[in-house]
């Protein structure tokens, strides 16, 4: 399962850059849709994960997550950032994610 999020974190990265070089505000539509149902994908990864959550290592008050699951949180967290500049860009509110035009 993390390297299905690594996976969709460079499909991802890729139609990012997609978006970048060719300025179409349709292709923009599309690569805030295909953002969108890629982070429900890392949504339903991240809770249909079944391996450890948590090291055996627990200090007093602490808990620390799997390398593993912290790949596909991490992941997820970073793709949902981008789906709210995504949704900026696309209501005109902010276009810090495409910003070089």
């Amino acid at each position: 399962m993390p390297f299905l999020a690594i996976l969709i974190d460079f499909l991802t990265l890729a139609a990012y850059f997609l978006q970048l070089n060719i300025d179409s505000s349709a292709l923009r539509f599309l690569g805030l849709i295909f953002q969108a149902v890629m982070t429900l994908c890392l949504l339903l990864l991240m809770i249909r994960y079944r391996g450890k959550h948590y090291t055996n290592y627990r200090p007093e008050g602490y808990s620390y997550v799997t390398f593993r699951f912290a790949v596909i949180l991490l992941s997820f967290l970073i793709n949902g950032i981008v789906l709210f500049l995504y949704i900026l860009n696309f209501i005109g509110a902010n276009d810090l994610i495409f910003s070089s035009f």
